[in-house]
Protein backbone atom coordinates (compact mmCIF):
# COMPACT_ATOMS: atom_id res chain seq x y z
CA UNK A 1 0.00 0.00 0.00
CA UNK A 2 3.01 2.28 -0.40
CA UNK A 3 2.08 5.70 -1.71
CA UNK A 4 -1.52 5.38 -0.58
CA UNK A 5 -2.86 8.03 1.80
CA UNK A 6 -4.38 6.31 4.80
CA UNK A 7 -6.74 7.16 7.67
CA UNK A 8 -8.11 5.45 10.74
CA UNK A 9 -11.43 5.47 12.57
CA UNK A 10 -12.92 7.04 14.60
CA UNK A 11 -12.84 10.47 12.95
CA UNK A 12 -13.65 12.37 16.18
CA UNK A 13 -13.78 11.39 19.87
CA UNK A 14 -17.54 12.05 19.87
CA UNK A 15 -20.20 12.39 17.21
CA UNK A 16 -23.60 10.65 17.20
CA UNK A 17 -25.86 10.82 14.13
CA UNK A 18 -23.13 12.09 11.75
CA UNK A 19 -24.02 13.73 8.45
CA UNK A 20 -21.97 15.21 5.61
CA UNK A 21 -22.47 16.84 2.23
CA UNK A 22 -19.87 17.87 -0.35
CA UNK A 23 -20.24 21.32 -1.95
CA UNK A 24 -17.76 23.33 -4.04
CA UNK A 25 -14.86 21.08 -3.05
CA UNK A 26 -15.53 21.11 0.70
CA UNK A 27 -17.16 18.58 2.98
CA UNK A 28 -19.56 20.13 5.47
CA UNK A 29 -20.08 17.85 8.44
CA UNK A 30 -22.40 17.95 11.45
CA UNK A 31 -23.71 15.69 14.22
CA UNK A 32 -26.09 15.76 17.17
CA UNK A 33 -25.14 18.16 19.94
CA UNK A 34 -28.62 18.61 21.51
CA UNK A 35 -28.08 22.37 21.87
CA UNK A 36 -26.81 23.82 18.58
CA UNK A 37 -26.00 23.32 14.92
CA UNK A 38 -22.23 23.02 14.57
CA UNK A 39 -20.68 22.66 11.11
CA UNK A 40 -17.17 21.38 10.37
CA UNK A 41 -15.57 22.38 7.03
CA UNK A 42 -12.82 20.29 5.44
CA UNK A 43 -11.39 19.23 2.08
CA UNK A 44 -11.27 15.60 3.32
CA UNK A 45 -13.45 13.86 5.89
CA UNK A 46 -10.42 11.79 6.81
CA UNK A 47 -8.97 15.04 8.26
CA UNK A 48 -12.12 15.86 10.23
CA UNK A 49 -10.23 15.93 13.54
CA UNK A 50 -8.21 18.91 12.22
CA UNK A 51 -11.08 20.70 10.50
CA UNK A 52 -12.35 24.13 11.43
CA UNK A 53 -15.72 24.13 13.12
CA UNK A 54 -18.33 26.79 13.73
CA UNK A 55 -21.54 27.04 15.74
CA UNK A 56 -24.00 28.55 13.26
CA UNK A 57 -27.24 28.30 15.24
CA UNK A 58 -28.29 27.73 18.86
CA UNK A 59 -31.54 26.29 20.15
CA UNK A 60 -33.67 28.84 22.05
CA UNK A 61 -34.00 28.72 25.83
CA UNK A 62 -37.61 27.62 25.57
CA UNK A 63 -40.29 26.90 23.01
CA UNK A 64 -41.33 24.05 20.71
CA UNK A 65 -37.81 23.23 19.46
CA UNK A 66 -35.73 23.97 22.55
CA UNK A 67 -34.97 20.42 23.74
CA UNK A 68 -33.31 17.27 22.39
CA UNK A 69 -31.96 18.68 19.13
CA UNK A 70 -31.00 15.52 17.22
CA UNK A 71 -29.83 14.33 13.84
CA UNK A 72 -29.20 17.55 11.90
CA UNK A 73 -28.79 17.23 8.14
CA UNK A 74 -27.58 19.82 5.61
CA UNK A 75 -29.03 19.99 2.08
CA UNK A 76 -28.47 22.46 -0.76
CA UNK A 77 -31.83 22.63 -2.54
CA UNK A 78 -33.95 24.63 -4.95
CA UNK A 79 -36.19 26.88 -2.87
CA UNK A 80 -39.07 26.42 -5.29
CA UNK A 81 -38.29 29.56 -7.32
CA UNK A 82 -35.24 28.22 -9.14
CA UNK A 83 -32.73 29.58 -6.63
CA UNK A 84 -30.69 27.28 -4.42
CA UNK A 85 -30.01 27.77 -0.74
CA UNK A 86 -29.17 25.75 2.33
CA UNK A 87 -31.65 23.88 4.48
CA UNK A 88 -31.00 22.08 7.75
CA UNK A 89 -33.43 19.42 8.90
CA UNK A 90 -33.35 18.61 12.60
CA UNK A 91 -35.41 16.83 15.22
CA UNK A 92 -36.42 18.74 18.36
CA UNK A 93 -39.22 19.32 20.83
CA UNK A 94 -40.17 21.00 24.08
CA UNK A 95 -40.46 17.84 26.20
CA UNK A 96 -37.24 16.75 27.92
CA UNK A 97 -38.44 13.14 27.55
CA UNK A 98 -38.75 13.59 23.76
CA UNK A 99 -42.45 12.82 23.71
CA UNK A 100 -43.25 15.68 21.32
CA UNK A 101 -40.37 15.48 18.84
CA UNK A 102 -40.99 16.98 15.42
CA UNK A 103 -38.87 17.77 12.36
CA UNK A 104 -37.88 21.43 11.98
CA UNK A 105 -36.38 23.28 9.03
CA UNK A 106 -33.70 25.97 9.16
CA UNK A 107 -32.86 28.08 6.10
CA UNK A 108 -29.71 29.94 5.05
CA UNK A 109 -29.85 31.79 1.74
CA UNK A 110 -26.07 32.16 1.40
CA UNK A 111 -24.24 29.82 -0.99
CA UNK A 112 -21.80 28.95 1.82
CA UNK A 113 -23.41 27.36 4.92
CA UNK A 114 -20.69 28.95 7.07
CA UNK A 115 -21.77 32.42 5.96
CA UNK A 116 -25.11 34.18 6.02
CA UNK A 117 -27.64 33.57 8.78
CA UNK A 118 -29.44 30.39 9.73
CA UNK A 119 -33.06 31.08 10.60
CA UNK A 120 -35.95 28.86 11.62
CA UNK A 121 -38.15 28.41 8.56
CA UNK A 122 -40.93 26.33 10.14
CA UNK A 123 -41.93 23.00 11.56
CA UNK A 124 -41.96 20.47 8.74
CA UNK A 125 -45.54 19.29 9.14
CA UNK A 126 -45.62 15.72 7.90
CA UNK A 127 -48.82 14.10 6.60
CA UNK A 128 -50.99 13.16 9.62
CA UNK A 129 -48.75 15.43 11.75
CA UNK A 130 -47.49 12.80 14.20
CA UNK A 131 -44.29 12.48 16.26
CA UNK A 132 -41.38 12.38 13.83
CA UNK A 133 -37.58 12.45 13.75
CA UNK A 134 -34.61 11.91 11.40
CA UNK A 135 -36.00 13.70 8.34
CA UNK A 136 -33.96 13.34 5.14
CA UNK A 137 -34.66 14.45 1.57
CA UNK A 138 -33.68 13.59 -1.97
CA UNK A 139 -34.38 15.32 -5.28
CA UNK A 140 -35.25 13.00 -8.18
CA UNK A 141 -36.07 14.47 -11.59
CA UNK A 142 -37.24 17.72 -10.04
CA UNK A 143 -39.36 16.00 -7.39
CA UNK A 144 -38.46 16.22 -3.69
CA UNK A 145 -39.10 13.23 -1.44
CA UNK A 146 -38.98 13.22 2.36
CA UNK A 147 -38.23 10.12 4.40
CA UNK A 148 -38.41 10.00 8.20
CA UNK A 149 -39.05 7.91 11.32
CA UNK A 150 -42.37 8.38 13.05
CA UNK A 151 -45.26 7.01 15.02
CA UNK A 152 -48.43 5.69 13.44
CA UNK A 153 -50.59 7.28 16.13
CA UNK A 154 -50.25 9.70 19.03
CA UNK A 155 -48.52 7.38 21.50
CA UNK A 156 -45.12 5.69 21.44
CA UNK A 157 -44.64 1.98 21.00
CA UNK A 158 -43.17 1.67 17.52
CA UNK A 159 -41.17 3.84 15.14
CA UNK A 160 -41.73 3.24 11.43
CA UNK A 161 -40.10 4.53 8.25
CA UNK A 162 -42.37 6.77 6.13
CA UNK A 163 -42.08 8.48 2.74
CA UNK A 164 -43.95 11.43 1.21
CA UNK A 165 -43.68 14.00 -1.57
CA UNK A 166 -42.76 17.66 -1.07
CA UNK A 167 -43.74 20.77 -3.03
CA UNK A 168 -40.70 22.67 -1.71
CA UNK A 169 -38.01 22.00 0.95
CA UNK A 170 -40.36 22.84 3.83
CA UNK A 171 -43.80 21.67 2.63
CA UNK A 172 -45.09 18.09 2.48
CA UNK A 173 -47.93 17.19 0.12
CA UNK A 174 -50.19 14.20 -0.23
CA UNK A 175 -50.29 11.18 2.03
CA UNK A 176 -47.48 9.43 3.86
CA UNK A 177 -46.44 5.98 2.70
CA UNK A 178 -45.48 3.36 5.28
CA UNK A 179 -42.24 1.78 4.02
CA UNK A 180 -40.98 -0.26 6.96
CA UNK A 181 -42.07 -1.49 10.37
CA UNK A 182 -39.84 -3.34 12.86
CA UNK A 183 -41.48 -6.71 12.23
CA UNK A 184 -38.51 -8.96 11.34
CA UNK A 185 -36.92 -10.73 14.37
CA UNK A 186 -33.55 -9.00 13.93
CA UNK A 187 -35.27 -5.56 14.20
CA UNK A 188 -37.04 -6.22 17.50
CA UNK A 189 -34.25 -5.95 20.09
CA UNK A 190 -35.17 -3.37 22.70
CA UNK A 191 -34.19 -4.92 26.05
CA UNK A 192 -33.19 -2.45 28.76
CA UNK A 193 -31.54 -3.83 31.93
CA UNK A 194 -34.00 -1.76 33.96
CA UNK A 195 -37.22 -3.84 34.01
CA UNK A 196 -39.24 -0.67 34.64
CA UNK A 197 -37.80 1.20 31.67
CA UNK A 198 -40.28 2.36 29.07
CA UNK A 199 -37.72 1.41 26.44
CA UNK A 200 -38.73 -2.24 26.87
CA UNK A 201 -41.97 -1.42 25.06
CA UNK A 202 -40.42 0.47 22.13
CA UNK A 203 -39.60 -1.07 18.74
CA UNK A 204 -37.48 1.02 16.38
CA UNK A 205 -36.93 1.72 12.70
CA UNK A 206 -35.19 5.10 12.34
CA UNK A 207 -32.44 7.17 10.71
CA UNK A 208 -33.26 6.62 7.01
CA UNK A 209 -30.68 7.71 4.43
CA UNK A 210 -31.06 7.71 0.65
CA UNK A 211 -28.50 6.08 -1.63
CA UNK A 212 -28.57 5.97 -5.45
CA UNK A 213 -26.68 3.51 -7.65
CA UNK A 214 -27.29 2.76 -11.31
CA UNK A 215 -31.01 1.97 -11.72
CA UNK A 216 -31.75 1.58 -8.00
CA UNK A 217 -32.74 3.82 -5.12
CA UNK A 218 -31.92 2.50 -1.67
CA UNK A 219 -32.88 3.62 1.82
CA UNK A 220 -30.44 2.59 4.52
CA UNK A 221 -32.06 2.70 7.96
CA UNK A 222 -31.26 1.73 11.55
CA UNK A 223 -33.22 -0.69 13.72
CA UNK A 224 -33.40 -1.82 17.35
CA UNK A 225 -32.90 0.32 20.42
CA UNK A 226 -29.76 2.45 20.31
CA UNK A 227 -29.37 1.42 23.96
CA UNK A 228 -28.62 -2.14 22.78
CA UNK A 229 -25.58 -3.61 21.00
CA UNK A 230 -28.06 -4.97 18.44
CA UNK A 231 -28.47 -1.51 16.88
CA UNK A 232 -27.81 -2.25 13.20
CA UNK A 233 -28.60 -1.15 9.67
CA UNK A 234 -31.21 -2.49 7.26
CA UNK A 235 -31.91 -1.82 3.59
CA UNK A 236 -34.93 -0.94 1.44
CA UNK A 237 -34.62 -1.16 -2.36
CA UNK A 238 -36.67 0.16 -5.28
CA UNK A 239 -36.03 0.66 -8.98
CA UNK A 240 -35.71 4.32 -9.93
CA UNK A 241 -38.20 3.88 -12.76
CA UNK A 242 -40.86 2.46 -10.42
CA UNK A 243 -43.66 4.31 -8.62
CA UNK A 244 -41.77 5.17 -5.43
CA UNK A 245 -45.00 6.12 -3.64
CA UNK A 246 -46.30 2.57 -4.10
CA UNK A 247 -45.28 0.22 -1.28
CA UNK A 248 -45.07 -2.73 -3.69
CA UNK A 249 -42.15 -1.00 -5.46
CA UNK A 250 -39.97 -1.49 -2.37
CA UNK A 251 -38.19 -4.63 -1.18
CA UNK A 252 -36.91 -5.01 2.37
CA UNK A 253 -33.75 -6.98 3.15
CA UNK A 254 -34.52 -9.80 5.57
CA UNK A 255 -31.19 -9.52 7.40
CA UNK A 256 -29.16 -6.51 8.59
CA UNK A 257 -26.59 -5.23 6.11
CA UNK A 258 -24.26 -3.70 8.75
CA UNK A 259 -24.14 -4.85 12.37
CA UNK A 260 -21.97 -5.17 15.48
CA UNK A 261 -18.56 -6.78 15.05
CA UNK A 262 -17.37 -8.05 18.43
CA UNK A 263 -14.10 -9.14 16.84
CA UNK A 264 -13.41 -5.61 15.55
CA UNK A 265 -14.65 -3.87 18.68
CA UNK A 266 -17.38 -1.96 16.82
CA UNK A 267 -20.73 -2.06 18.60
CA UNK A 268 -24.13 -0.76 17.54
CA UNK A 269 -23.15 0.71 14.15
CA UNK A 270 -25.92 2.86 12.73
CA UNK A 271 -27.47 6.21 11.85
CA UNK A 272 -25.42 6.53 8.69
CA UNK A 273 -25.38 8.70 5.61
CA UNK A 274 -23.99 7.86 2.18
CA UNK A 275 -21.92 10.05 -0.12
CA UNK A 276 -20.18 9.62 -3.46
CA UNK A 277 -16.70 10.92 -4.26
CA UNK A 278 -15.56 12.59 -7.47
CA UNK A 279 -13.61 9.40 -8.17
CA UNK A 280 -16.83 7.37 -8.18
CA UNK A 281 -16.48 5.72 -4.78
CA UNK A 282 -19.42 5.25 -2.41
CA UNK A 283 -18.84 5.75 1.31
CA UNK A 284 -20.85 5.22 4.48
CA UNK A 285 -20.48 7.70 7.34
CA UNK A 286 -21.92 6.23 10.55
CA UNK A 287 -21.52 6.12 14.31
CA UNK A 288 -20.61 3.19 16.56
CA UNK A 289 -19.56 2.46 20.12
CA UNK A 290 -16.03 1.27 21.03
CA UNK A 291 -17.26 -1.46 23.38
CA UNK A 292 -20.34 -3.35 24.60
CA UNK A 293 -23.16 -1.90 26.68
CA UNK A 294 -22.29 1.74 25.91
CA UNK A 295 -25.81 2.66 24.83
CA UNK A 296 -26.96 5.93 23.30
CA UNK A 297 -24.84 8.29 25.32
CA UNK A 298 -21.40 9.89 25.07
CA UNK A 299 -19.11 7.31 23.44
CA UNK A 300 -20.62 7.03 19.97
CA UNK A 301 -18.04 8.18 17.42
CA UNK A 302 -18.24 9.00 13.69
CA UNK A 303 -16.57 6.52 11.33
CA UNK A 304 -16.06 6.04 7.59
CA UNK A 305 -16.25 2.87 5.55
CA UNK A 306 -16.34 2.30 1.83
CA UNK A 307 -19.33 0.55 0.24
CA UNK A 308 -18.57 -1.84 -2.61
CA UNK A 309 -20.98 -3.06 -5.27
CA UNK A 310 -21.97 -6.49 -6.51
CA UNK A 311 -22.41 -7.07 -10.22
CA UNK A 312 -26.19 -7.16 -9.80
CA UNK A 313 -26.14 -3.56 -8.54
CA UNK A 314 -26.62 -4.44 -4.86
CA UNK A 315 -24.38 -2.89 -2.17
CA UNK A 316 -21.85 -4.71 -0.01
CA UNK A 317 -21.37 -2.86 3.27
CA UNK A 318 -18.87 -5.34 4.68
CA UNK A 319 -18.06 -5.55 8.40
CA UNK A 320 -17.43 -2.47 10.58
CA UNK A 321 -13.69 -1.87 10.60
CA UNK A 322 -11.71 -2.00 13.81
CA UNK A 323 -10.65 1.28 15.37
CA UNK A 324 -7.13 2.35 14.35
CA UNK A 325 -7.21 -0.02 11.35
CA UNK A 326 -5.50 1.78 8.44
CA UNK A 327 -7.68 2.27 5.36
CA UNK A 328 -7.26 4.14 2.11
CA UNK A 329 -8.82 7.60 2.13
CA UNK A 330 -11.81 8.47 -0.03
CA UNK A 331 -10.78 9.66 -3.51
Amino acid sequence: MSGKIMFTNPLLPYGPDPWTVCHDGFFYYTHSTRTNLTIWKTRSLADLAHAEQKVVWNVPDNGPFSKNMWAPELHYLDDGTGEKCWYAYLSAGEDRDAGDQRIWVLENRDCDPWQGEWQVKCELTTPDSKWGIDGTVIELNGQLLLCWSGWEGDENGQQNIYLCRMSNPWTCVGKRLLLSEPTIPWERHNHDPDPNSGRNHVLVNEAPAFMRHEEYLFIVYSANGCWTDDYAMGLLTARLDSDLMNASSWTKAQQPVFKTSVRNGSFGPGHGCVFHTEGGQTWLLYHANPGPNKGCENERTPRLQRIHWHRNGMPDFGVPAAGKMKMERPV
